[in-house]
């Protein structure tokens, strides 16, 4: 898994029925210790930083239950901002991106009129922003890459017990 990407993704195979890890999932994530820093949906989990942990930058750990090509299921799991975080970012990637676009395009039709306009820096200053901010979405992942360690070691104790969970008996106890 590299750290490197700006949304590290894994996956990670089981030899099980993509229903049964799911019930498995949904049943673990009931105990106590799991409440907190989870939550759970049909076939998709999302683990989390403690709240008394979190920081601007910290992530969560998506985890989506699917079939595998061949037997069993395919768990792919995908490091993210939180969402609020996440949508905030993409707003001013896509604000920036509209602004240099649109300007380009103003800029190209006034040189056309072999006229100058002070817009054309305007594109440079986007371009500029974009990369900054993908800058600080680096540095931000830099600062919480113990949080990402934190919750692979949670995903690992999670799948741990999915994998050590042999019948219903065994899932009847847990709740």
């Amino acid at each position: 898994m590299p750290l490197t990407a700006l949304r590290p993704t894994f996956e990670i195979h089981l030899p099980l029925e993509r229903d049964e890890v799911d019930r498995r999932i949904r049943l673990i994530l009931k105990q106590d210790f799991w409440k907190p820093i989870s939550s759970s949906f049909e076939r998709y989990t999302e683990l989390h930083v403690p709240k008394d942990e979190v920081r601007y930058w910290s992530p969560n750990l998506s985890l989506l239950v699917d079939h595998d090509s061949g037997s069993g299921t395919r768990i792919y799991a995908r490091f993210a901002p939180r969402q609020d975080v996440w949508t905030f970012v993409w707003v001013i990637y896509m604000a920036l991106t509209f602004t240099a676009f649109f300007a380009m395009i103003y800029v190209y039709a006034v040189s056309l009129m072999k006229q100058s306009t002070w817009m054309s820096v305007v594109p440079i200053l986007a371009i500029a922003g974009i990369a900054l901010l993908h800058i600080a979405s680096r540095i931000g992942q830099r600062l919480s890459s113990d949080q990402m360690v934190t919750l692979r070691d949670h995903c690992d104790q999670l799948l741990e017990q999915v994998r050590e969970m042999s019948d219903d008996t065994n899932a009847k106890r847990i709740d």
